[in-house]
């Protein structure tokens, strides 16, 4: 029996909402920050700036002098609907330490001087977009984690809230956006990556795509994937009762799909951490290779091609870096 026919439209529909809900609001979190991270640019705030450590450019919210000495406009030109704060302050990037929630006009410091809150806040970044580009393609195995707490419900026995499963999977990208970070904070720190979080060097571009390609190809990343494509199996063979056995549950099937994905997130780190087009793009494919493209839509060999064709073209891409 499908998730469909166990459960009613309004349990499906209420599922399947609160997660789109979570991947919405991650995804208009991702597009404010591309916009203002574009829009610091354009001021001169991005690429090319000498600025001053993050120490020395911290102001107080009535000091004026500071805004002048970056030409920046007029205090009357620049409200936002903050209130009377001036637009000057909020483009400084927020490099307050003490500033621990998220924020869009975050980007990394142009002289390598990290506080803790821009590490803190890079994690979050991550996070933010592995949940809203990842979310979209957990909806099948939550519906039918859903359906099996249905049926236990019914017949009176342990029942675990369906989001708990959710959050254990949320918990693994959360780890991998802990892992990716440690792994960008040293870019930033050798100049292979600008503070628009994008690689500034062929090799290091070219290394990441050949690695993400390599990685396509081979059967660990097709075993994973046959995971990541079963939800019947993963809920049928590794039922777990109890809050905690769901939250193991959904960590271990998240774990599965980071597995899967990891290398493909990775090329972010030469394309551009912040550039929607590949994070859309990314989204796009992982949702064909985990859900349209399952087992049973296509024939064995055509699937195959479906895994080695990006695969290889990533490679393809990689040389093509070396040698320009």
């Amino acid at each position: 029996m499908s998730s469909q026919e166990s459960l009613s439209a309004m349990q499906k529909n209420t599922v399947i909402a609160g997660i789109l809900a979570v991947a919405l609001a991650g995804w208009y979190f991702l597009f404010t920050m591309d916009n203002n991270m574009s829009h610091m640019n354009m001021k001169g705030i991005g690429m090319g700036m000498d600025m001053k450590p993050q120490s020395e450019m911290k102001m107080d919210m009535g000091d004026k002098s500071q805004c002048s000495t970056m030409d920046m406009k007029p205090k009357s030109e620049m409200k936002m609907d903050m209130g009377d704060k001036s637009q000057c302050s909020d483009m400084m990037m927020n490099t307050s330490s003490t500033t621990w929630l998220p924020n869009t006009y975050w980007m990394p410091p142009m002289n390598n001087n990290w506080s803790s809150n821009d590490f803190y806040q890079l994690i979050v970044m991550w996070a933010i977009m592995m949940v809203a580009m990842m979310s979209p393609s957990i909806i099948p195995t939550v519906l039918m984690f859903a359906t099996v707490n249905k049926s236990k419900r019914k017949n009176n026995l342990q029942y675990t809230p369906t989001y708990i499963f959710y959050f254990g999977y949320l918990v693994s990208w959360i780890l991998f956006s802990i892992g990716i970070s440690i792994i960008q904070y040293p870019l930033h720190q050798v100049s292979l990556m600008n503070p628009m979080m994008a690689s500034v060097n062929g090799i290091f571009s070219a290394i990441v795509l050949i690695a993400a390609g390599i990685y396509q190809l081979t059967p660990y990343k097709n075993a994973c994937l046959e995971k990541c494509r079963s939800p019947l199996s993963l809920v049928m063979a590794n039922w777990r009762d109890g809050n905690y056995g769901a939250f193991r549950m959904g960590l271990g099937h998240g774990f599965y799909c980071v597995f899967c994905c990891w290398f493909l997130m990775a090329i972010l780190l030469a394309a551009g951490v912040m550039n929607m087009t590949f994070v859309i793009a990314l989204t796009i494919f992982v949702l064909l290779e985990k859900l349209i493209l399952t087992p049973d839509s296509f024939e064995n060999s055509f699937r195959k091609l479906i895994t080695v064709i990006p695969g290889i073209a990533l490679i393809l891409a990689g040389i093509y870096f070396l040698f320009v």
